[in-house]
């Protein structure tokens, strides 16, 4: 046993048994994998400076993807803090030289071991890998004269950016005495590799190193001197292993023999089926009908070279040429050298902080080590230190290093992140400055939240770099997406966030892949696709290159690069008989083929997962197809010869392509069937597996219904706890569908769907599942339910049906709505007066302790009151104020929380007082975090934005919106009426804000989702009102046109309400917009008799809006109406006096832009640069920065000069920075009345 200066200890995974061995780098131990119950080697370090960490990093990423019996099998890298290290094959056995030479020479092993070592070889050099460092104590041979290659630290590709041989800080890596000449002088080669097998041969069979002793005096005999002959030194060998020894050991290179030659030399025929490594694949390197993505990356990069921060997203299935596509187009930027190319990958089976970035972070470090010092200057402060705590690998570059120590004053871990995040943004954007910078991360679907938080501070405004970030992944890995990735996609849609789905090739694209690839076999000859195996017996592609051959290859493939690259080496390896040899092409065929050559047990193995569907537990397959070994080792073949995927876990198992799955259960036997799903259900169950979902499917296709019905519903109310809300509701339909229809269950089953359709926030289908419940439930059992139906259809805006539903409700609870808006002003007068007087005192009871009755009351209030809240807002007032003495009087916490809350917004909204409204907010905040309920802390922040919003503090508004959005998503239960309402007020704020890049992201995102829920009324929100504009800010009239009647078309024309007022402004902005004022005015003012009756003119916002859209509309029309003009001007001055006498900071300066666009008219140029001085002092105050912008370029324009040419020239280029297409009918839009 060797000691370990650091002592690894082992942690909760991994306890250390013993201590193998110990080199310059690394110490490994033999340790117990506690998950798997496996005994492993674990490699860690001896110190974990950086570079110790890269080389560590390297030699596992090295070998990883390589699988070969006689490589060592590499599992799985982790690192954190101070702990690297990564588990790998434990092979026990006996050192190489032991093995062939216990006392003498042993002839027949010697042969046995060098015909393996060398098949080994020809797997590395075939996956495009060097060893570098081969020599007899790097290989153990196990007691069945297995020799497996240990010691990968200094491995590389055969084509490598930075040569670790030769760096500042390292010297010449490697072993002296079985070194090639070349290189020791930093100049290695496959050749290299077969020199340091040459020297174990020499020494095998002499018992002697061919050269001996200091290593740069070894070093300098060996490229100056051949070797003593070995039969010299030892006669009486054998002739041929004396001469393959001399022949390996040539001087130069290019006389030792290569691959080929060698394992004839060894009789090695052909390696055994299935044992050669993955390298790159043919088809990557032909990007064939691609060059359409191409130029989509090459604008997106033409963005980041103007200064922007870019996101692009490249997804597709597995095989469709993801990597291929973007390697091609980051090799040419490179080779142009128009960009800093930092490229990464994710692996499956790395465990470490940021992991989606470590690769890039690695890349950036060879980056700066080949800067000289002075470029370093620019690019490296003081702050940087701070970043080696997240990334110690960049401690290699000396500068960094020396950076004094950062002192801790920051002890808030998220200001530390935060700062830390900010350091290596400013590292980006000083390189950036110089030249774009590029960063493609590959295979993000194995990355992680942390590494999407870095992705985005580094991307953040208000100051990116100038970034194009290419991040790319599998569509199958994403079905159903981790929250990290969902976050990342929920992002695109803008020119800064652009997704690239990869769909499969054109007919005539696979054509030419398929030909081209063809032309690659005949090019390489015996070489092949997959190095040397299958070279025997290969007919040439020449005799396949027919129509029929090609034909076959395309309608197989279907698109898919890597089915045709397996279609075309199937190909190639039939005998050439004319049309016999292509006929039967089929990918079936292939799967046949290459079946044929995998053992037993990994066809029965690939059957049970082709027939399960979906990744499988490891140990359910294996009892499934009956395997008695552990699978690790044929796990890995497959993955290697890409049956498998390499997958997040390995415990779960998973076929490579979808294409491969239905030729496999193409073959099972229909008899065979059956059985086998039961067999994996049963298995399924044996092993506890907690996956009902699956089960359900297996015991369906098994025909056990009552079994299968009883699953779906374990798995509908396991996905309703985990908040999978869309998924509760579609097993709870599957399990309806096997439930008979009219009983008690399917009652329970349409309530429990009703309520999962609720959470979901598909409206629509949740009351008509709840009104089915209504219907087969007992009389007490459906009052709730017709209440909950009718809270859905009033929610989802389909008014007259929630009414009618909730009518016997009321009529049960004693309630009724008002019958006329007198009335319910009244009503609204006298309950809020009471209120006011009683106060707010409660006695806190628990629910269980309340009468039902009394909480239906309270219930219905406030399904009345958010039902009809931006449909009918007094009569929703009154029923907001009767849910809050209710709930008072009820003292139930959680009823008691959500209606202080909604009392705070409808107070705000109705220009109730900011500290009565304030003392509502602060009741319900502290209530909800006492009760821990993030739903009402949610709602608080909803009402919070929408008071800030009528108050006209509209970055309190976003602020609090965002906050809103983002509790209820993640843990709201119930919250399709509070996340309409949130995204309502988060898009009036950023409107307002003039935060129009981001409003256009919101609304089409916002838009999308009640569509997709069926929500119509919110989707008439995000069609009208200021959201309607960002058709606008793009320039598509007819879009906005086409989204106001699509809106309207859904909505009852009667009664007038909140959809009419927010269709009225969106079209008044419309004809501003399309030079048409007198069409917006008119239609505004046959709606303004009935806008005044709904009630809405008592909430500020809305009769400031109106006033403000009748008022452009007015004073856009004076300019072609010659004898109305005054009239029209003169409205359009009261309506711009009554705005200015609101509270409300933002009306003072909407004011004064109306007054200068009427003096203007008038021609008191004066009297318009006051007015618009005036109020670009108020925009500015109030952080309206559109507003701002067209109040900027109308001052310019009238004042001239250099300083109206500046103020022009800022507002313009402010628009067109948010995306603002046409700046002039922007202008012309928002500030009329102007020359234009």
């Amino acid at each position: 046993m060797m000691s370990d200066p650091r002592g690894f200890p082992g942690n909760e995974r991994f306890q250390i048994q013993r201590c193998l061995g110990s080199g310059g780098m690394g110490v490994v131990y033999e340790a117990l994998d506690r998950d798997r119950n496996e005994v492993v080697a674990l490699k860690t370090l001896r110190w974990t400076d950086p570079s110790a960490i890269y080389r560590l990093k390297r030699e596992f990423r090295t070998l990883v993807g390589i699988v070969h019996p006689n490589l060592v099998a590499l599992y799985e890298l982790f690192g954190e803090a101070d702990e690297w290290y990564f588990t790998m094959e434990l092979v026990k056995g006996s050192r190489f030289l032991e093995f062939v030479r216990p006392d003498v020479l042993a002839v027949e092993r010697l042969r046995s071991a060098l015909a393996q070592l060398a098949t080994g070889l020809v797997a590395l050099h075939s996956a495009g890998k060097l060893h570098r460092d081969l020599k007899p104590s790097n290989v153990v041979v196990t007691p069945e004269g297995r020799p497996v290659i240990l010691d990968f630290g200094i491995a590389a590709d055969m084509v490598a950016g930075e040569d670790p041989l030769r760096t500042a800080e390292d010297g010449i890596w490697g072993t002296a005495e079985y070194m090639s000449p070349e290189q020791g002088r930093g100049e290695a080669s496959a050749a290299s590799d077969w020199y340091a097998m040459g020297c174990m041969l020499y020494e095998a069979l002499t018992g002697r190193l061919p050269f001996a002793g200091a290593a740069l005096r070894v070093l300098l005999e060996k490229a100056q001197q051949d070797p003593p002959d070995p039969s010299k030194v030892k006669p009486g060998l054998p002739a041929d292993l004396v001469a393959l020894c001399r022949d390996l050991l040539a001087r130069r290179p290019e006389r030792r023999p290569g691959a080929d030659e060698i394992l004839t030399r060894l009789s090695v025929a052909s390696p055994a089926p299935g044992t050669v490594a993955t390298g790159p694949s043919p088809a990557s390197a032909l990007l064939i009908g691609r060059d359409a993505q191409l130029a989509e990356l090459e604008r997106a990069f033409g963005l980041a070279r103007s200064g922007r921060a870019v996101l692009t997203i490249v997804r597709g299935p597995s095989g469709i040429g993801k990597t291929a596509l973007v390697r091609r187009f980051v090799e040419q930027l490179a080779a142009d050298d128009r960009a800093v190319v930092l490229s990464g990958r994710c692996y499956v089976r790395e465990s470490m902080p940021y992991k989606g970035l470590d690769g890039v972070i690695d890349s950036l470090t060879r980056f700066l080590r080949t800067l000289a010092d002075r470029d370093l200057d620019r690019l490296i402060t003081r702050d940087l230190a701070t970043v080696l705590q997240l990334f110690p690998v960049l401690g290699r570059v000396p500068k960094l290093l020396q950076l004094p120590t950062p002192q801790r004053d920051v002890v808030d871990p998220v200001e530390l992140r935060r700062q830390r995040f900010s350091a290596l943004q400013g590292l980006f954007r000083r390189i950036a400055a110089e030249k774009p910078v590029v960063v493609h991360i590959d295979d993000l679907q194995w990355g992680d939240a942390d590494s999407i938080m870095l992705l985005d501070s580094l991307l953040a405004p208000p100051d990116p770099p100038a970034l194009l970030v290419i991040a790319s992944f599998s569509s199958e890995d994403t079905a159903s997406p981790p929250p990290f990735l969902r976050t990342l996609l929920g992002r695109t849609g803008t020119e800064s966030c652009r997704e690239l789905q990869l769909s499969p090739l054109s007919e005539v694209d696979t054509r030419r892949l398929a030909h081209a690839l063809l032309e690659t076999e005949r090019r390489e000859g015996s070489g092949g696709m997959r190095g040397r195996a299958g070279r025997a017996g290969r007919a040439g592609p020449d005799a396949h290159e027919g129509s029929d051959g090609v034909d076959a290859i395309v309608r197989e493939a279907a698109g898919n690069p890597f089915l045709v690259e397996q279609l075309v080496h199937y190909l190639a390896l039939r005998p050439p008989n004319g049309k016999a040899a292509t006929s039967g092409v089929s990918l079936g065929a292939v799967l046949e083929a290459r079946l044929a050559q995998l053992p037993s047990g990994a066809r029965t193995l690939l059957e049970t997962l082709a027939l399960a569907g979906q990744p499988l537990d490891a140990a359910v397959a294996r009892d499934v197809a009956g395997l008695q070994e552990d699978e690790r080792q044929l796990v890995a073949l497959l993955q290697a010869e890409r049956w498998l995927k390499d997958t997040r876990s390995a415990e779960r198992l998973e076929l490579y392509h979808d294409g491969i799955r239905r030729a496999l259960v193409a073959r099972i036997d229909p008899a065979r069937v059956q059985r086998m799903h039961l067999s994996l259900a049963t298995a399924m169950e044996a092993r506890r597996a907690d996956d009902a979902e699956t089960l359900y499917e297996h015991y369906l296709e098994a025909g056990q219904r009552e079994r299968a019905q009883r699953c779906a519903t374990q798995a509908a109310v396991k996905a309703g706890r985990a908040l999978a809300f869309e998924r509760a509701a579609l097993f709870y339909r599957r399990a309806l569908a096997l439930t008979p229809e009219g009983g008690a269950e399917a009652a329970a089953l349409y309530g429990q769907l009703g309520e999962a359709l609720a959470n979901a926030g598909r409206v629509r289908d949740a009351a008509e599942a709840y009104s089915r419940a209504a219907a087969l439930s007992s009389p007490s059992d459906a009052l709730e339910l017709r209440r909950l139906a009718g809270e859905q259809f009033l929610i989802g805006g389909r008014i007259q049906e929630g009414l009618d539903m909730l009518k016997s409700v009321l009529e049960a609870t004693g309630l009724g709505l008002s019958k006329s808006k007198g009335r319910a002003v009244v009503s609204l007068l006298w309950h809020r007066a009471w209120l006011r007087l009683r106060g707010l005192r409660f006695v806190e009871r628990r629910a269980a302790a309340i009468p039902s009755a009394q909480l239906a009351r309270v219930d219905v209030c406030r399904t009345v009151a958010e039902g009809l809240a931006h449909l009918d807002t007094i009569r929703a007032a009154d029923f907001q104020t009767r849910h809050l003495l209710l709930a008072l009087r009820a003292g139930e916490p959680d009823r008691l929380a959500r209606a202080l809350a909604l009392e705070g917004g409808f107070t705000a909204a109705l220009g109730g007082r900011s500290r009565w409204y304030d003392r509502l907010l602060a009741e319900a905040e502290g209530l909800g975090r006492r009760i821990q309920s993030p739903h009402v802390l949610g709602l608080r922040a909803v009402m919070n934005g929408a008071a800030a919003y009528f108050a006209g503090e509209f970055e309190r508004a976003r602020d609090a919106t965002r906050q809103a959005e983002r509790l209820l998503l993640e843990h709201g239960i119930g919250i399709a009426w509070e996340l309409v309402t949130a995204r309502f007020y988060h898009a009036l704020s950023l409107y307002y804000l003039g935060e129009v890049e981001e409003l256009s992201r919101c609304a089409a995102a916002y838009l999308k989702d009640a569509a997709e829920r069926g929500n119509r009324f919110a989707a008439l929100m995000f069609r009208t009102g200021p959201t309607n504009a960002t058709w606008l800010f793009a320039d598509d009239v007819a879009g906005a046109r086409t989204a106001l009647t699509e809106a309207l078309a859904e909505w009852p024309e009667r009664p007038f309400g909140s959809p009419h007022y927010m269709a009225m402004t969106a079209q008044g902005r419309i004809e501003l917009y399309a030079g048409t004022p007198r069409n917006g005015w008119e239609a505004i003012e046959r709606a303004w008799p009935a806008l005044r009756r709904t009630g809405l003119f008592r909430i500020q916002a809305a009769r400031t809006t109106a006033r403000q859209t009748r008022a452009s509309c007015g004073i856009g029309a004076s300019r072609t109406a010659h004898a109305g003009a005054a009239s029209l001007l003169a409205a359009a001055e009261r309506d711009a006096a009554a705005i200015a006498a609101e509270r409300a900071s933002y009306c003072a300066p909407t004011a004064a832009l109306l007054r200068a666009g009427v003096a203007s008219r008038r021609g008191d140029e004066a009297a318009a640069v006051r007015a618009l001085r005036a109020a670009l002092a108020g925009f500015e105050a109030c952080h309206m920065k559109l507003f701002l912008a067209v109040s900027e370029r109308r001052l310019g324009e009238l004042i001239g000069g250099d300083e109206g040419r500046a103020l022009v020239h800022q507002a313009n280029a402010w628009m067109t920075a948010q995306g603002i297409v046409n700046a002039d009918r922007m202008t012309a839009t928002l500030a009329p009345g102007f020359s234009d």
